[in-house]
């Protein structure tokens, strides 16, 4: 969301309050300036200068708690944008969604502090009210309501997470049941959220709703890719194409022909789109992935290097000539290039991958100072750059300055989700079960439909105590929710093995295989293969899998046991 005129709003308001509390200061007593923090003065004017001094320290939950008060004790607007303005540049939620309340209080029609309350409470999983303020803005915000949905969506995408966006349009396609965009949102955000058959019923309504409309019929097939349905899919596509003959269209048909198998068929396509001026360098991407992903690293570094000298996804194109370069163990030039990538999606994966080398190298401190430079000069990766620095204290050793960095963080940073799962893992780590649960508990309370948090705990009560019982239920749960999150199948495959079900347990296992690459998913599936005599199976697993993370001791270990 943009800051709009609000920073020059503010020096002004806060230049003339720093001149008034010098002149105040000439005739007041003294003893005003001993007030107790905690027992703030209600004066609107000394609460602003007091949130200013908060900001210039770094107190940034203090800083937005002063101006939210401010805001509630005045009858300003001016004000109450500020306050809100304040607390989401600094991610403190609770204080947000109040702020922008209060300024809903003093202008009802104000169509951007109904989006900073909508999607700070999607933030805060509050669904209810995140669907209320959005439902208004559809009503009201746009041109229409399909305006709206499309306007929103990639707002749901980069706030809070994939399940709350899902959640959120689920209660919003109920409102608008005949609006093919609103069945396309959902459609969407329900792919991310791992819940393909949802996905899968709103890309078909979409589509029922509007066959001519392009962006429906290539969601549908890449939907129908996903599922298995390879020649569904391509036969979609080619539909959008005859209707829509655009290079993008016809580029999105070309990955799907490499997707299904028809990799000379896809090559050709793609290299007549190649010399596109809308796709050229697009394509020149996804072949890059491609190479990338088949392990034809020369080729991929060429292909990332001439996207980086024509200015297009270069962020991410750096990314992936760092990680070759890492792959070749040209450890400088890995450095080097990690560190250009300095902003995008990429930033935090990149700058965390820099930290390691740079503890590698230099030391530990040399790490966790440079994530802490990074956070320093980035406010929107600064809770990023805690969790990777707790991580990375923690895996060098350091478990007891993992915790004590995320309990810090988590005082300054009380609705920051990140930090708390990252605060649980670090829990379990060090053996502190019970301190764990009683942490997801309150997490599940705070966030009862998220699946993450229902998923967290229930894996936990199943895998480190003897609540099998309730872990199962709580994994059922989760899988509701998002039946296609290889996390949450692994969960469930775990819970069949813990309860003494190990076919069912492959069964699940299996599927969370084929979602995800993950060390922990090849331990619990090997631990299923010896419980039903399949040791050479297990062996030869755990084989593959400490070639694929030779990093990871578990399996290792797990491996020398069994031989």
């Amino acid at each position: 969301m943009s800051s709009l005129h609000g920073p020059s709003r503010r020096s002004a308001r806060v230049a003339a309050l720093l001149l008034a509390s010098v002149l105040a200061a000439c005739t007041s007593p003294g003893s005003k300036r001993e007030a107790d923090a905690e027992n703030l003065p209600a004066d609107p004017n000394a609460l602003v200068l007091g949130a200013e001094m908060a900001l210039q320290r770094g107190q940034y939950l203090e800083a937005s708690q002063a101006y939210l008060r401010a805001a509630q004790a005045a009858n300003d607007e001016e004000l109450a944008e500020q306050a809100t303005r304040v607390a989401h540049e600094h991610r403190q939620w609770t204080v947000v969604q109040a702020a922008a309340e209060r300024w809903l209080e003093l202008n009802h029609t104000n169509e951007e502090a109904r989006r900073f309350a909508a999607f700070a409470a999607l933030h805060l999983y509050r669904i209810n009210t995140a669907s209320e303020h959005l439902g208004i803005l559809l009503d009201t915000a746009f041109i229409n309501p399909q305006a709206g949905f499309l306007a929103l969506l990639p707002q749901l995408a980069d706030e809070g997470t994939s399940s709350g966006a899902t959640a959120v349009l689920k209660q919003l396609v109920v409102k608008y049941p005949e609006v093919t965009e609103a069945h396309y949102a959902l459609a969407q955000a329900a792919s991310q959220s791992d819940n393909l058959k949802l996905a899968m019923e709103h890309a078909l309504k979409a589509r029922e709703l509007g066959p001519y409309w392009s962006p429906a019929g290539l969601l549908l097939a890449r939907l129908q890719m996903l599922t298995g349905n390879a020649e569904g899919a391509l036969a979609t596509a080619k539909q959008v194409i005859d209707q829509d003959n655009q290079d993008s269209h016809r580029l999105e048909y070309a990955l799907m022909l490499m997707q299904a198998g028809k990799e000379e068929q896809g090559r050709k396509e793609l290299t007549a789109l190649a010399s596109s001026e809308s796709t050229g360098t697009v394509v020149e991407r996804a072949l890059a992935d491609i190479d990338f992903q088949l392990g034809n690293r020369d080729s991929a570094a060429q292909r990332f290097s001439n996207l980086v000298s024509s200015g297009r996804f270069v962020y991410e194109s750096l990314f992936y000539l760092g990680a070759i370069a890492e792959g070749r163990e040209a450890w400088d030039d890995a450095a080097q290039i990690y560190a250009r990538v300095t902003g995008g999606e990429f930033a935090m994966a990149a700058q965390t991958r820099l930290a390691r080398l740079k503890a590698k190298s230099d030391g530990l401190e040399a790490g966790l100072k440079h994530l802490e430079e990074f956070g320093a000069t980035r406010p929107q990766y600064r809770i990023e750059t805690i969790t990777a620095r707790a991580t990375l204290l923690s895996t060098s050793g350091d478990k007891v300055g993992a915790l004590a960095l995320l309990d810090s963080a988590l005082k300054a940073y009380p609705d920051a989700v990140e930090l708390r799962f990252a605060r649980i893992f670090q829990l379990e780590a060090a053996d502190k079960v019970d301190e764990a649960i009683v942490d997801l508990r309150k997490l599940v309370a705070d966030r009862p439909s998220d699946p993450a948090a229902t998923n967290a705990l229930g894996y936990t009560l199943v895998d480190r105590t003897r609540h099998h019982k309730e872990g199962l239920q709580l994994i059922e749960q989760a899988l509701t929710e998002t039946p296609d999150s290889g996390a949450v199948l692994d969960s469930m495959g775990w819970a069949m093995y813990r309860v003494g079900r190990p076919q069912d347990a492959l069964t699940y296992l299996e599927q969370a295989k084929r979602r995800i690459n993950d060390p922990e998913v090849d331990l619990h599936l090997g631990e299923v293969l010896v419980a039903l005599n399949r040791k050479d199976d297990a062996r030869d697993l755990w084989k593959r899998a400490s070639e694929r993370y030779p990093e990871n001791d578990k399996i290792k270990q797990r491996l020398q046991k069994l031989n």
